[in-house]
């Protein structure tokens, strides 16, 4: 009788709390009883597709997208699967930032990054394409371009180190005072305006596999050092897909609710380990079809087509909380 007494006690206070939870981010809780909330919610297909992937889809019952139409939730009774219901919703409907990986992210690498790899591996007389480099970071661990280039080398049969492929690697991207490097030939992938009116709305963040150098340079390059109020690089501890800097990125902006976006499966697992929502990029010298399938099966809640659409997916939602 004391374990049902107890149960019927942690319905009640979590029947309170998931209905003051979606009042605060906008909805509109109804009448309910036992362990069911229903509510009518903004954006609530994005809202499954986050539970679903945060681990907390049990406990969203329908999914119907139109705000007038009652959404129902399941109290779990039990702390911890609350909590991570409470975490998803609220990331959902008010995030408190976005994070963003660098190259093919924010920054066109596949004449920078990309080019320096294949001439790199051409350097040790071993042929890369570019199918070989997208292959090679959709299986994962590949953040470290110098390490990732070290071992298309190394899997070709040629006679290298890791310090000699980075010496060749860094000579042919950063250039000498004769010859420009193939840095010279990054763009940016998306508009400085669009970044600089989300960072009126939320704080943003850069975690990179880059050198902290070669990030801050691009960054300040492109007018946007003061857009981001924490950039996470491999200067700073492990890289993606270890969660370890996106949870230091959302450390150094004081957040616990937070979206980010990559273009690679490394990304979607970083993101999903600490917490955040994944959002998947196409890389632009990226078979969409390929890059898209690999990024969902990570885990990615959604593939953009553009990071133009992370403005759009925020207006849709309660993101001031």
């Amino acid at each position: 009788m004391r374990v049902i007494d107890d149960r019927t006690r942690q319905l009640r206070r979590e029947r309170m709390e998931l209905n003051a939870i979606l009042a605060r981010l906008g909805g509109e809780p109804l009448p309910s009883t036992g362990d069911f909330v229903a509510a009518r919610i903004p954006a609530a297909a994005w809202v499954r597709d986050v539970l679903v992937g945060l681990g907390a889809e049990p406990h969203f019952l329908k999914s119907r997208s139109a705000f007038t139409r009652p959404v129902w939730f399941r109290c779990p009774g039990d702390e911890i699967a609350f909590a991570r219901l409470a975490h998803g919703l609220e990331t959902a409907l008010a995030p408190e930032a976005v994070l963003f990986d660098m190259d093919d992210t924010l920054v066109d690498a596949t004449a920078s990054y990309r080019r320096a790899t294949i001439a790199t591996a051409a350097t040790f007389g071993v042929s890369v394409t570019p199918l070989d480099i997208t292959a090679a970071k959709a299986a994962g661990g590949a953040n470290d371009d110098w390490e990732l280039t070290y071992r298309l080398v190394a899997r070709a049969g040629a006679k290298a180190t890791l310090a000699e492929v980075t010496r060749r690697f860094e000579a042919l991207y950063q250039g000498t005072p004769s010859k420009p490097g193939l840095r010279a030939a990054e763009t940016m992938l998306v508009e400085p305006s669009i970044l600089r009116r989300l960072a009126r709305r939320v704080k943003l963040g850069v975690v990179t596999g880059r050198p902290r150098s070669d990030a801050l340079r691009s960054l300040t390059e492109n007018n946007l050092r003061r857009v981001f109020r924490a950039v996470v690089t491999m200067d700073d501890g492990p890289l993606k897909p270890d969660p370890a800097p996106v949870r230091l990125a959302l450390e150094k902006l004081g957040v616990t609710r937070a979206w980010m976006a990559g273009d690679t499966p490394d990304d979607v697992r970083a993101a999903l380990g600490a917490g955040v929502i994944p959002l998947g990029v196409i890389a632009p010298s990226d078979d969409p079809a390929v890059a898209r399938a690999a990024l969902e099966g990570a885990g990615a809640v959604r593939v953009l087509g553009s990071l133009a659409e992370i403005e759009a997916l925020l207006a849709s939602v309660r993101s001031e909380g």
